[in-house]
């Protein structure tokens, strides 16, 4: 029985992390269309472009870590 309910939560955990990795990836790639976008690099002040090159590196680092989570549960 708790081997069971073990195993559900392992599973529904792993289900969470992957959604959760899909929009960090999503995220990522967003950001990256932004900072790769030679228009809005020019036009932005330049602290809008360091807060985006920031929160990229903030999405690197949440899935990074995610992936490390997702690993250990098998």
């Amino acid at each position: 029985m708790w081997v069971s309910l073990l195993v559900r939560l392992c599973l529904f955990e792993r289900e969470r992390l992957s959604k959760e990795m899909a929009k960090l990836e999503a995220e990522i790639n967003k950001a990256q269309a932004k900072l790769g976008n030679e228009s809005f690099v020019a036009r932005a002040p330049a602290a809008v472009v360091e807060q985006e090159k920031e929160r990229m590196a903030g999405f690197f680092a949440s899935l990074s870590k995610m992936k490390e989570s997702f690993a250990k549960l098998g």
